[in-house]
């Protein structure tokens, strides 16, 4: 902290000399005392802060939150509230970010944390722009505008499920949004490109600057949500379905996102680009549960010898990979898990999720698997047991809401 002129005496008035030369006094007195009373005395050299001001240690003067008061060398003084740590603390606490989830500190959030329909239906609400409805998150599909690599046109992405490496920091992977980009542009049909890219190119590159932008790593500007369905994602492209302009009607009631939106590019494979991103996410975290109990001895992949004994082991979910070939027979069909099927377990009178894995992630998929995960290779029946599969517990119950046929 330095004087300004004033309190130097340059360019003070006359009159008021000895009052600034009282100020500077008690200054140099405030010095004098916190060294000791013989500041004098010491050399520059063997104190550096000989020249420094009394008001800026830490030890001239002490605060006193209780008393709203400030101990100085000259008594006590009334506590500005710019100096208040409770003031500070109080005005910045809705400011500083949410801390990250810690550990359970009893056994309601432990239950809550092992239960993927409780987390499912935590999350926060919000409204599909077709239908008009506010749902938990979980049950909706998020969009995001992200201005082409190439020409800069707004597109709609599902940004929550392009793969990311560190999915502890919200990153944007910009090469893969690039890729599907480009992917979905070089397979458009000679009708599917009279859209808005080729009508208004001048227009689009004026809305593109509105759109979310990826050069700084961080996607900006709203989500806009859908229904998780792939029967409703594919109507946009179908003619006569009644939804051939949902695309745009995701800005909602806003005129401002409803113009943003008229402008972008819906790609006509998006339904399927959703699914294999859910079938690929499902296929990973298998593989990576399979790695850890084959080498670090987990158990999360637990094996049944057949349904008799699922309910002996931990509960979780089923994943079943199909009749084994000894046993497929004639009624091989009628034993096989339809969506949302369930097994009700005499043991704990519960009701045990059972996931068809051919159904859901596609045989080729799904015999891939069961190829590549040493944990999968013996058996067709396995229990995902422990709460660290609840997330991909979370993603297959997402799958079959994303499959299911409503008619």
């Amino acid at each position: 902290m330095r004087l300004c002129k004033a309190l130097l005496g340059r360019g003070a008035i006359p009159g008021h000399k000895k009052i600034l030369e009282t100020c500077l006094n008690r200054r140099d007195f405030a010095d004098q005392a916190g060294n000791g009373g013989n500041a004098s005395q010491i050399s520059t050299q063997d104190n550096p802060n000989s020249d420094q001001l009394a008001s800026d240690r830490d030890d001239v003067f002490k605060i006193n939150p209780k008393e709203k008061t400030v101990e100085t060398v000259l008594g006590d003084l009334p506590l500005s509230p710019v100096m208040d740590p409770t003031f500070w603390e109080a005005t910045r606490r809705h400011q500083a970010p949410k801390a990250k989830p810690g550990k359970p500190q009893n056994s309601v959030e432990r239950q809550l944390r092992a239960n993927p329909f409780a987390k499912a239906l935590a999350t926060p609400l919000r409204m599909c722009a077709l239908t008009r409805t506010r749902q938990p998150s979980f049950f909706l599909q998020d969009f995001n505008l992200v201005a082409h690599p190439e020409t800069g046109a707004p597109w709609f992405v599902p940004h929550s499920l392009i793969p990311d490496e560190r999915p502890e920091v919200e990153e944007v992977d910009i090469q893969g949004i690039s890729e599907a980009i480009g992917e979905a542009s070089s397979e458009e049909t000679p009708e599917s490109t009279e859209n808005p890219e080729s009508k208004a190119s001048s227009s689009q590159k004026k809305t593109s600057a509105a759109a979310t932008s990826t050069d700084d790593g961080q996607l900006h500007g709203r989500k806009f949500y859908a229904l998780a369905r792939r029967d409703l994602l594919s109507s946009f492209t179908v003619k006569g379905s009644g939804l051939e302009q949902g695309s745009k009607q995701l800005g909602g009631p806003n005129a401002i996102h409803r113009s943003l939106v008229s402008k972008a590019v819906w790609r006509q494979d998006m339904d399927t680009y959703i699914l294999g991103q859910l079938q690929q996410d499902i296929v990973n975290d298998i593989l990576y549960m399979s790695k850890l109990c084959t080498e670090n001895g987990r158990y999360y992949i637990v094996k049944c010898y057949g349904w008799g004994d699922v309910q002996y082991k931990q509960k979780g979910a089923v994943l079943w990979f199909g009749e084994p070939a000894e046993d497929s027979g004639a009624d091989s069909t009628r034993r096989e898990p339809g969506p949302f099927a369930t097994l009700d377990t005499q043991k704990t009178d519960m009701h045990v999720v059972v996931h068809n894995m051919p159904m859901l992630l596609g045989s080729g998929q799904a015999a891939r698997v069961r190829e590549e995960a040493a944990a999968l290779k013996d058996g067709s029946i396995f229990m995902l047991a422990g709460r660290r599969t609840t997330n991909l517990q979370l993603k297959l119950w997402k799958l079959q809401g994303y499959l299911a046929d409503y008619t």
